[in-house]
């Protein structure tokens, strides 16, 4: 007889196996998550993104437990280790129940020896604590406390500290290690006035954006009148939409958040969504035939455009997502040093190419849901000088310059963006 709660641990697990082997976290979690009820889909997934956000404090743990390196283990095991801790260390699960739970989903994915090791591992764990020494003490060492503790590769949290105060990082690294509050963008009618779907709260000092509040999103988003998504997305599209002008081209336009809340924001027409991912565009069909926007679909490379005629074209670039790391809790382990400037130079490829299909007076908007300067006001600062013929665009902020949106002070995801204007022939 199957125990409670065993079937969503069972998915959490097929998720961290497949994150393991290179899958994304939310295509992994869509698969695997499908047959399962609410109440389970919702328990899985916190099960699952919080052990995969917390691997770097959970894996220092299990190597003083298991007496091995992690790496010499199977996959499997491993999932469940973490799996198992997580429910120890991170919620209110009663210890017996998370082990036994646990090692009822691993079932035949892992030997009997195994099961075992893992019954062994997570016992000795629930009967001996957390030791106290394990992790390095914040006044001490604030890298180290934040790499281990604070689950992030090192590499990352020494290039932040450079660049930005350590309360900043300490905060961001919190932030990162949180569940994202669920919320929504809402829709501009045709009167300009939304009214607030049941179940949602409007977000103080953030217009157009509300929190679910109570009932599942799917409920708030089935009126058709709000759109799932993020302050610092939602503040990109206020940035771009003062004044546009059609064609809109959104170049990398999937999941299609930003597109359907500018053809509602904007009267600019047509609004075109391209992205080089026929695959990926499927997302903005079902987001726009939601949410009722009626954008053109494009399959295409943004770096060899098979549209002409934008008068407005918004790039945001595929990026390294450090803003976004808490909504995307593998990314942080994907992410290698050298990334990011590969990135940096797609980045331009894409820059350059929009640039080339503005007329004179044209807007281009790029933006990023990164934090690192490379891609961002350097990215933007070397095409001003290679690119002669634009300029800033002084509309969008208060200052009149770049979109940054820093998580530390907003306490939503990152994001930057810069409007760029094509200047009017003399």
């Amino acid at each position: 007889m199957t125990g409670e709660g065993v079937a969503a641990r069972r998915g959490a697990l097929e998720v961290l196996r497949d994150v393991a082997a290179g899958a994304y976290a939310d295509r992994a979690a869509a698969r695997r998550f499908a047959g399962l009820d609410p109440r389970d889909r919702r328990l899985a997934q916190e099960m699952s993104y919080g052990a995969i956000r917390l691997r770097g404090r959970l894996d220092i743990e299990l190597a003083r437990f298991a007496n091995r390196p992690l790496e010499r283990l199977d996959p499997a095991v491993l999932a469940a280790l973490r799996l198992g801790l997580y429910q120890l260390r991170e919620t209110r699960i009663p210890a017996h129940a998370a082990v036994n739970a646990t090692l009822e989903a691993a079932g035949r994915s892992v030997s009997a020896g195994a099961r075992g090791l893992v019954n062994a591992v997570l016992r000795r764990a629930a009967r001996e604590g957390r030791a106290p020494d394990l992790f390095p003490a914040f006044a001490d060492d604030p890298a180290g406390y934040l790499s281990t503790w604070g689950s992030h590769p090192e590499w990352l949290i020494r290039r932040w500290l450079k660049r930005h105060s350590l309360a900043s990082v300490r905060r961001l690294v919190e932030l990162d290690n949180e569940p994202p509050p669920v919320t929504f963008r809402l829709l501009e009618g045709s009167t300009g006035v939304t009214p607030m779907p049941e179940g949602l709260d409007p977000l103080p000092d953030r217009p157009r954006m509300a929190m679910l509040a109570d009932g599942a999103p799917a409920d708030a988003i089935r009126g058709g009148s709000v759109i799932a998504q993020d302050p610092a997305a939602s503040a990109v599209v206020d940035y771009v939409s003062p004044g546009l002008e059609g064609p809109l081209l959104d170049v990398c336009a999937a999941p299609g958040g930003k597109a359907v809340a500018l053809w509602f924001a904007s009267p600019a027409r047509p609004v075109i969504a391209a992205d080089v991912s026929p695959e990926r565009l499927r997302y903005v069909r079902d987001l726009s035939g939601d949410a009722g926007a009626a954008p053109w679909l494009v399959a295409m490379d943004g770096r060899r455009p098979a549209i002409r005629g934008a008068r407005t074209v918004l790039l945001d670039a595929p990026c390294s997502g450090t803003g976004v790391l808490r909504r995307r809790p593998d990314a942080r382990w994907r992410l290698r040093p050298g990334r990011i400037e590969a990135l940096a130079a797609r980045q331009r490829e894409l820059l350059d190419a929009a640039a080339d299909l503005l007329p004179a007076g044209g807007l281009l908007v790029y933006a990023t849901c990164s934090l690192e300067p490379e891609e961002n006001e350097e990215q933007v600062a070397r095409f001003l000088a290679t690119r002669p013929e634009f300029e800033r665009d002084a509309v969008g902020t208060a200052d009149g310059v770049d979109l940054h949106v820093w998580p530390w002070e907003s306490g939503s995801d990152g994001a930057y963006a810069s409007r760029l204007r094509k200047r009017r022939k003399e």
